[in-house]
């Protein structure tokens, strides 16, 4: 028995080293192929070639919303008195002959007693001209005692069409003993200095101010050291926070000559049309001014490029196989696209859909 034991540990220990020996010699199993994009892969990917194009650069103004002065009716009263009632509010949208306020007048008194004692005095001249005609008839009065009955009377009309005018004009309303103020047209109020209870003196300042909207102003400061770069006439995409999904066309109308002497800046106006009522006076917004230049760069939309770690990354595809990450220095940039520095060629391929995706799959590996 123990010879048998002395024979197999060392046939054990010779036959473990052979199972050694051929399991290093065993080949190694080839690495899997390289799997390459399909077509259709390729194509969702949706790359683009690379040209150069003429380089845009945009300069990013600051602007705020206000309305076309031009477009206005300011309504200056043409009575004094205090304002009793108040029915609109800074913002109201307001229909022609609306009405906006009354005003407490001694005014109305006034012309409403005139109104009477016109009446009264027509109804004597009418009396009076009946009689001189009846005596001109009967060859008693004379032609010239009736000419001037006739005119008495159609004096007294004339001036209690004046008085009934005047009510009119100034919307009085005799029922209540006030004077109305009506819009005298349709639009919003963009402006208002009424309130109940104020005294307000006839042919003042203006109460309120109506404007329909239809067309704004875009109002944007240029810096002294950007003056060089701004131009009329020149393209503005208008950008607000309040709709991060629009944008709004327009050009520079006017630039300011003269610097405004506290914040040293020129004033531009943009005009813009404002059919759906976005754009509402005092909105702040960003106005991007696009500069075309002679210099010529690759050119590649904004959703091209990745950025990490404070450095800009496209994706370049060089064949089916070998996506490879190229680091870029951007030259300009507006709202949508880049233009290129260093890091693209024109000709170059790069990937413009999952971006992102394709970049963290490349950087991973």
């Amino acid at each position: 028995m123990k010879l048998l034991n002395n024979i197999k540990l060392p046939v054990l220990i010779i036959l473990g080293s052979i199972i050694l020996i051929s399991c290093k010699d065993e080949p190694k199993k080839e690495e899997t192929a390289q799997q390459c994009l399909s077509e259709k892969e390729i194509s969702e990917l949706q790359p683009l070639k690379i040209t150069n194009d003429k380089v845009v650069r945009s300069l990013r103004l600051n602007g705020v919303v206000a309305y076309n002065p031009n477009a206005v009716v300011n309504y200056v009263s043409l009575v004094g008195g205090i304002i009793t009632n108040t029915y609109f509010t800074l913002g109201d949208k307001v229909e022609k002959n609306q009405v906006l306020a009354e005003i407490k007048s001694t005014e109305l008194n006034g012309i409403e007693a005139e109104i009477k004692q016109l009446r009264a005095n027509i109804e004597v001249a009418k009396r009076q001209l009946q009689s001189t005609q009846s005596f001109y008839d009967d060859g008693i009065a004379s032609e010239k005692e009736l000419i001037a009955a006739k005119s008495e009377k159609e004096n007294l009309e004339s001036d209690l069409e004046k008085l009934r005018t005047n009510l009119q004009l100034y919307s009085a309303s005799p029922e209540k003993g006030v004077f109305q103020i009506k819009a005298p047209r349709s639009g919003f109020v963009v402006d208002n200095k009424i309130a109940a209870g104020m005294q307000i003196g006839a042919e003042g300042d203006p109460l309120f101010t109506i404007s329909d909207l239809d067309e704004v102003w875009i109002n944007v400061n240029i810096y002294a050291t950007d003056i060089d770069a701004v131009a009329e006439g020149m393209p503005v995409s208008i950008k607000t926070s309040s709709y991060p999904d629009k944008t709004f066309e327009g050009k520079i109308d006017r630039i300011s000559n003269v610097l405004e002497p506290e914040a040293n800046v020129l004033k531009a106006r943009i005009v813009l049309e404002n059919k759906q009522l976005f754009l509402k006076p005092g909105l702040r917004v960003e106005a991007i001014v696009k500069n075309k230049t002679e210099e010529k760069a690759p050119h590649i939309p904004a959703k091209a490029v990745v950025f990490s770690n404070n450095a800009y990354y496209t994706v370049l595809l060089e064949d089916r196989c070998t996506p490879r990450i190229s680091q870029v220095q951007i030259l300009s940039q507006d709202e949508d696209s880049f233009y290129i520095k260093e890091g693209l060629v024109e000709g170059d391929q790069i990937v413009t859909n999952n971006t992102l995706l394709l970049f963290e799959s490349s950087a991973s590996l």
